[in-house]
């Protein structure tokens, strides 16, 4: 189910609704508690004979935790639900798409991310162990610099100078204990950037030596495929929609394991 496929927000509420335990038994009840209306009114509004105020569907949003993207394409379809001319209906429309193309573009499909200056991030982009060794600082309990350079295979001399500058960014926090923890903030590297080609090559070499130890829980694929041309955006989309959920699960999953996920697809 994906919001900015649909035209029509009572569709994707109906859709939603039976996505839910018991089948969405009770659901709309909690929708109405929670906008403050009566049940009746949810009931005929997903039948379409009426429509929810902006107010009230902006209420919704947050009932419903959307990202700020998800809710301005939401309460635009309020819009183009409630619009009165074909005029009208046509502007609206093509503020849809505009919030479509914006969904489809990676940056606004990942957890927030830090601002570093160009500076720092050549820095921390330049070798993989940078973004491993931040990432690590968030597993368990006893980081030490011994056990961070026992883990990767690195120098202790090389763990430290990373660390402090790690620390310095604020993306690692030093304990008083000498151990360390992750930092609140994230990363995220623009596909305009200069630096993305560097990032890239490095998670995959990495990948590249991992291949003969995969574990049974761990995969590799690469699979040179011919294809329609009106399908290689397809596949592109699901991509897309596939790291958007990943984004999630590991948003909520508790941090265990150190892994990394690579997804290319491309034109030969």
């Amino acid at each position: 189910m994906n919001l900015f496929k649909e035209i029509d927000y009572r569709k994707f509420l109906n859709s939603h609704i039976k996505l839910q335990p018991k089948n969405g038994h009770g659901y709309k009840l909690k929708i109405a508690e929670y906008l403050r209306v009566h049940p009746t009114l949810v009931t005929h509004i997903l039948k379409g004979q009426k429509s929810f105020s902006m107010e009230q569907a902006f209420s919704l949003t947050q009932f419903l935790n959307f990202n700020d993207l998800e809710r301005d394409y939401f309460l635009t379809l309020i819009e183009y639900d409630r619009a009165g001319t074909e005029f009208l209906k046509k502007f609206i429309e093509s503020k849809l798409i505009k919030l479509r193309k914006e969904n489809e573009k990676v940056k606004n499909r990942v957890a927030v991310y830090s601002s570093l200056s160009e500076s720092d991030q050549a820095m921390f982009y330049s070798q993989w162990f940078y973004s491993a060794i931040r990432l690590s600082c968030g597993i368990g309990e006893s980081v030490t610099i011994k056990y961070l350079a026992k883990k990767f295979n690195l120098p202790i001399e090389l763990v430290e100078k990373v660390l402090e500058f790690l620390i310095s960014k604020g993306l690692v926090i030093q304990k008083n204990n000498g151990e360390f923890s992750i930092g609140p903030q994230n990363t995220f590297l623009s596909s305009d950037s200069p630096l993305i080609s560097r990032h890239h090559m490095n998670w995959r070499n990495k990948a590249i030596e991992r291949h003969p130890r995969l574990n049974e829980d761990e995969l590799a694929f690469s699979a040179p495929v011919t294809i329609a041309k009106k399908d290689i955006l397809t596949i592109k989309k699901k991509c897309l929609d596939f790291i958007q959920e990943v984004s999630k699960t590991v948003k909520d999953s508790p941090a265990e394991e150190l892994a990394c996920i690579n997804i290319d697809w491309f034109r030969v």
